[in-house]
């Protein structure tokens, strides 16, 4: 299976998660943590699909305003896991809030 395939099929699978989740919340009645959830989950779904194009603009803006000869931007292995990492959590942040069972 090619890459492009494997990452639009993570990308159904991250967006059915966050419906059911957001089903979750709506079925329970915790209605004050939908706009936090739905809030997490609009930041991370997208930014774990674009993260290294993310972190490659982030490079090369950081080389255009901090360096004599700007370089391609091409992000390091580090900043690439870190980036992750932090999607993930985020993720999985938002993942607790609909479980969390009405009060």
């Amino acid at each position: 299976m090619n890459k492009g395939r494997k990452d639009r099929n993570m990308m159904i699978m991250l967006c059915i998660t966050a419906v059911v989740g957001a089903t979750n919340i709506l079925i329970n009645g915790n209605f004050v943590f939908l706009l936090p959830y739905l809030l997490l989950m609009a930041i991370s779904v997208p930014t774990l699909y674009f993260n290294y194009s993310l972190c490659k603009w982030e490079n090369k803006w950081h080389s255009c305003w901090n360096e004599r000869t700007p370089c391609d931007g091409e992000p390091s292995s580090y900043r690439l896991t870190m980036g992750k990492i932090g999607e993930w959590a985020v993720f999985i942040i938002g993942l607790i809030l609909a479980l969390i069972p009405a009060i």
